[in-house]
């Protein structure tokens, strides 16, 4: 291992990061979770656990970047960067389909998904961009970008904008039962949309148009963990989230029920 380098263990060390500390709290959830039943502690514990498991997703996902071009590399970032809100959302619908429709459990599950989805949209929007805007101005006088993928990616923002507003002026104009389902419809409809519009996205930056995307392949960073090791990363710290994400979601089911 050259100067520098590390492994997918030494990734967890604390001396690498000081986030790598709240790891802790994963044998803390498990002990709440299982030997003790506290739902209100393994909640707080498993929230704090996935804080440092999403940082070494993170790490994994930019390691695997700087081995690719600069357009897969920000398609593992945009993925996996939210990792962590997909999983979390994804247990909660599974938990408020087990629910049934009109129970209290899917009521509150809704609202996590809802929270989990405008949090994700938000921070990065706005938290995410304006922190790269103010960093990158303070290292640099001059920043460029790529002037395709801005005009291709606003389009794409303009597009969730529209599908997200859409329905909730629809909802605010017709009111009452029938404006409830016109909203569903249209989400549901709006959500094949968009999905259909990422895919075709993909293939025009990856495949039939990827010499508008390419640069000149290099990058600012040198990796520091081989593939494999943060491929293992990768995976290891995704499996850890999905844990910590079910008995986060388990302990609200079990809120909610109470």
């Amino acid at each position: 291992m050259g100067e520098g380098e590390i492994n997918w263990m030494r990734a967890m060390d604390p001396r690498q990061s000081k986030l790598n500390l709240l790891l802790l709290a994963i044998p803390a959830t498990f002990y709440f979770a299982y030997v003790s039943h506290d739902q209100t502690a393994a909640f707080f514990a498993s929230m704090v656990a996935i804080m440092p498991l999403a940082f070494l997703m993170g790490l994994a996902t930019e390691e695997i970047a700087l081995r690719t071009s600069e357009s897969i590399g920000g398609l593992l970032n945009a993925t996996f960067g939210n990792a962590a809100e997909l999983i979390i959302a994804a247990l909660a619908i599974w938990a408020a389909y087990k629910a049934g429709a009109d129970s209290e459990t899917a009521t509150v599950m809704v609202h996590i998904v809802k929270a989990s989805l405008i949090g994700s949209i938000l921070g990065n929007l706005l938290l995410v961009m304006g922190l790269a805007f103010v960093w990158g101005g303070i290292h640099h006088k001059v920043q460029t970008f790529n002037e395709t993928q801005f005009v291709a990616n606003s389009s794409l923002l303009l597009l969730a904008v529209i599908t997200l507003v859409v329905p909730t002026v629809y909802h605010l104009t017709v009111g009452g039962d029938e404006g409830t389902e016109g909203v569903a419809n249209l989400s549901r409809a709006a959500a094949v949309i968009l999905l259909g519009m990422y895919v075709l996205f993909l293939v025009f930056q990856l495949g039939t148009h990827s010499d508008l995307f390419a640069t000149d392949g290099t990058h600012d960073e040198e990796p520091r963990m081989t593939k494999r090791d943060a491929v293992t990363l990768l995976v290891i710290a995704t499996l850890f989230v999905s844990w910590m994400a079910e008995i986060l979601v388990h302990s609200l089911e079990e809120a909610a029920s109470e």
